[in-house]
């Protein structure tokens, strides 16, 4: 605010001091129609001072008011980069916490598979031991995603016994999806 008064006092001396000067309009040294020619303008040095010196404060104005603008840009780039540094810090937090969760559910995924792995081959056991007949009622009633990775498990022999006695439709579907799990799988040569 004091920095605007100060361009604004500089401003108007300078303007009271150059007034006369930029209001003659010499042209040739003629004045204009209906007018007496100017008597030329001598300056004083008294005048060059005052214009000098109004020059000088506006330009110390200036210059405060510009100090004043690099101060605060110094203190936005400050904040800018302290703003700048703790989102890089949390960045690199949140991909240490990302990587941690992936491996925290990729091994309890890999827990989960060999426990399903574990219980089917325990159920491969248990159905390869019963008769076909008995092992085909508790399939026609089994989940038909447990019933086909049973039957992915059980040996050839086995499977087709108790799939022979399985529900037509069960065992239509159950055939299906070993078939689309099968052409899935890469050949091996």
């Amino acid at each position: 605010m004091k920095a605007m008064r100060v361009v604004m006092v500089g401003m108007l001396i300078c303007w009271s001091l150059w007034a006369p000067v930029l209001a003659a309009d010499p042209q040739d040294g003629e004045a204009p129609e209906g007018q007496e020619a100017a008597a030329p303008v001598v300056e004083t040095p008294e005048i060059l001072f005052r214009g000098l010196e109004a020059k000088r404060i506006a330009l110390e104005a200036r210059a405060e008011a510009i100090r004043l603008e690099e101060k605060k840009l110094k203190e936005l780039k400050a904040e800018l980069d302290a703003t700048r540094e703790t989102l890089e810090t949390l960045r690199r937090q949140i991909e240490t916490s990302l990587s941690r969760l992936e491996a925290k559910e990729k091994a309890v995924n890999e827990a989960q598979r060999l426990e399903e792995e574990k219980k089917i081959k325990q159920l491969v056991k248990l159905y390869s031991s019963m008769k076909p007949k008995q092992a085909a009622a508790i399939v026609d009633s089994m989940d038909i995603v447990i019933a086909e990775r049973l039957f992915m498990n059980l040996k050839g022999d086995v499977a087709g016994k108790i799939l022979a006695y399985v529900a037509k439709d069960k065992a239509a579907r159950i055939s299906e999806r070993l078939a689309e799990t099968l052409a899935d799988l890469p050949e091996v040569k």
